[in-house]
């Protein structure tokens, strides 16, 4: 499996670029962070309808999420997340 990057580590708001997943396919998406990933830190993935962006789940500290197809994902960052002290940004394992 290919492990990428969707949304650089940084502590402002930001969306992640779009996560396209096919029917049938899963993918594992989690946070990373410039030291230990604080437990308590969380960013939302939603994923992309005709109506606008519904929430999914959070995914929180350390503990990656497994997102199945079919469907575009996106996951979302607050700036709320600075108070941690570290720098956090969201992976891709496809």
């Amino acid at each position: 499996m290919a492990q990428t990057t969707i949304l650089a580590a940084a502590q402002t708001t930001a969306t992640s670029t779009d996560v396209v997943v096919p029917a049938g396919a899963v993918v594992t998406i989690g946070l990373f962070a410039t030291g230990d990933v604080p437990p308590q830190a969380r960013a939302a993935v939603y994923i992309d309808t005709p109506s606008g962006d519904q929430f999914v789940k959070f995914l929180q500290g350390g503990q990656p999420e497994v997102i199945s197809g079919p469907g575009t994902f996106r996951v979302v960052r607050k700036a709320s997340i600075a108070r941690y002290g570290v720098n956090v940004g969201v992976y891709l394992e496809a």
